[in-house]
C-alpha cells in the first residue's frame, strides 16, 4: 500500500479519486499499524493519553457544560462520533460524574485489533454510523454530543449533523472540530468526499456538486457558531446548541 501522502499525489496528478469503501480499509489499516506501534508514527503521547483510564474530559466541552442544563447537577451524557478505536474525548473530571459514549462504524474492526494488542482502551467503541444514531440511540438522550476530525469522513455529512442533533438534548450542545476543506485539500481520496468550510459562523458543507448550509438545515431550533480554531492552523469548531423551546 502506497503512504498517504504518495496516493494523493498520484490522485492529483491522474485526476482519479479512490472508492469510500478503499477509504475504509485505508482507516482499518492506519489503526491497527498506529496501535501496534502505540502510537509511534502517528501521536504516541495522544496514544499515551487515551489508553489512561485518568484521561481528562476536554477543557473546552467543560464550558459547554457550564452553559447547559446539567451546568451544576447530574450525570454529563457525552457522545463521541466517529471516536476511532482510542475516543479522544476524556471522561475524568474531579467532582463530575461523565458517563462517555463512542462510536464509530468500524467499531467491530477496532474491536478485533485491540484483542489481538492486548489493549484495554479506558471507553470501548460501539458500532454506529452518524447517519443512523436514532437506530441506536434516544432522541434527546445526550448532554454533549463531539465529532472530531471525522464528519467529513462519513457518505452523508449533513445526515450526520441531523442525527447528531436530534439525540442532543434540548439546551445541550454539539461540538464539531475539523480541518478547513479537507477534501479538497486532500484531492478528494478516499473518505474525503466532503469540505467542511465556515462563513458569517455558519458551518457550511460542500464538494464538487453540492453546498449546504447547516444554519438553514436545522432552522430556528439551532444556534450554530462557527469560527476558526487559533490553537490549530487551518482548523475550525463549530458549536452548535439545541434551544429550549
Amino acid at each position: 500500500m502506497l503512504p498517504r501522502f504518495l496516493q494523493r499525489l498520484r490522485h492529483r496528478l491522474l485526476g482519479r479519486t479512490t472508492s469510500y469503501d478503499e477509504g475504509l480499509r485505508d482507516e482499518a489499516a492506519f489503526w491497527r499499524r498506529s496501535l501496534a506501534e502505540g502510537g509511534r508514527h502517528w501521536n504516541a503521547e495522544a496514544f499515551r493519553m487515551r489508553m489512561d483510564p485518568c484521561f481528562e474530559f476536554q477543557l473546552s466541552l467543560r464550558e459547554l457544560v457550564a452553559n447547559s442544563p446539567v451546568a451544576f447537577t447530574g450525570t454529563i451524557q457525552v457522545l463521541d462520533v466517529g471516536a476511532g478505536p482510542l475516543s479522544g474525548v476524556g471522561h475524568h473530571w474531579p467532582g463530575r460524574n461523565v458517563q462517555l459514549t463512542a462510536v464509530d462504524p468500524l467499531a467491530d474492526t477496532f474491536d478485533q485489533i485491540i484483542s489481538e494488542l492486548q489493549l484495554k482502551p479506558p471507553t470501548q467503541t460501539q458500532r454506529a454510523s452518524g447517519e443512523d444514531l436514532l437506530s441506536i440511540f434516544q432522541p434527546d438522550t445526550f448532554d454533549i454530543v463531539v465529532c472530531s476530525n471525522a464528519l467529513d469522513h462519513s457518505r452523508d455529512p449533513m445526515r450526520c449533523i441531523q442525527q447528531m442533533f436530534a439525540v442532543t438534548r434540548p439546551g445541550g450542545w454539539m461540538f464539531l472540530w475539523h480541518y478547513q476543506n479537507e477534501a479538497q485539500e486532500e484531492g478528494y481520496v478516499g473518505l474525503h468526499q466532503w469540505n467542511l468550510d465556515e462563513a458569517n459562523g455558519d458551518l457550511l458543507l460542500w464538494n464538487k456538486t453540492a453546498r449546504q448550509s447547516c444554519r438553514a438545515v436545522l432552522g430556528s431550533a439551532a444556534a450554530v457558531d462557527t469560527r476558526p480554531d487559533p490553537a490549530v492552523p487551518r482548523s475550525i469548531v463549530a458549536r452548535i446548541q439545541k434551544r429550549i423551546v
